[in-house]
């Protein structure tokens, strides 16, 4: 009976997989060689917990590291030569990715940075917001109307725009300062400039 569990066992190991952990991030391999190995000296229990927290940490890390915020500039976007000439008055940033715990901290350092009178944010590339990422969006809202800044946002649709308008943040901007597209938002903050 213990040769036929061995023979099993072995044939379970499936040992010729092994030769494709190569092609997969140095993450992966880890956490796949981590349960193997604890699988073979502990049991399946413990092994199972701690490859859903390795995959778990793995995973918030590799999406965080996908999510950015760009300053825009008139050399990308010539429509923005006029703003540009404003100096510190306006700002403008593009966001990218998830807007999640993870990745709160790029909103973060919006508020540290605020302009003096308008702030564009364009969120037509994040494809996700949590209820972190919406938390942080109204400190960023509640920060701009602090200190006198009028915040402009563009681009939010699908789940972003649910969760935005869910969590009182399309209510605390205004939703006549929510654009659908980036040239409505330059517009608009261009004559919001020249109005002050």
């Amino acid at each position: 009976m213990a040769a036929i569990l061995m023979f099993v066992a072995w044939n379970m190991g499936e040992w010729h997989e092994f030769v494709h952990l190569r092609q997969f991030r140095l993450p992966y391999r880890a956490t796949l060689l981590a349960v193997f190995f604890l699988t073979v000296v502990f049991d399946l229990t413990v092994a199972v917990e701690v490859g859903l927290v390795a995959a778990f940490i793995t995973f918030i890390y590799r999406i965080s590291s996908l999510s950015r915020c760009e300053a825009m500039s008139a050399d990308d976007y010539p429509a923005m030569e006029p703003l540009v000439a404003l100096g510190k008055q306006v700002a403008c940033y593009r966001l990218y990715g998830a807007l999640f715990f993870g990745a709160v901290k790029l909103i973060e350092d919006l508020q540290d940075h605020l302009p003096s009178q308008v702030l564009l944010i364009d969120l037509r590339n994040v494809i996700y917001i949590d209820s972190s990422g919406a938390d942080t969006l109204n400190d960023l809202a509640r920060a701009c109307t602090k200190h006198g800044v009028r915040l402009l946002v563009c681009g939010l649709s699908h789940q972003p725009l649910d969760i935005a308008q869910r969590s009182g943040f399309v209510q605390r901007v205004g939703s006549e300062h929510i654009y659908p597209g980036w040239a409505a938002g330059l517009a608009s903050a261009l004559a919001l400039t020249q109005a002050r």
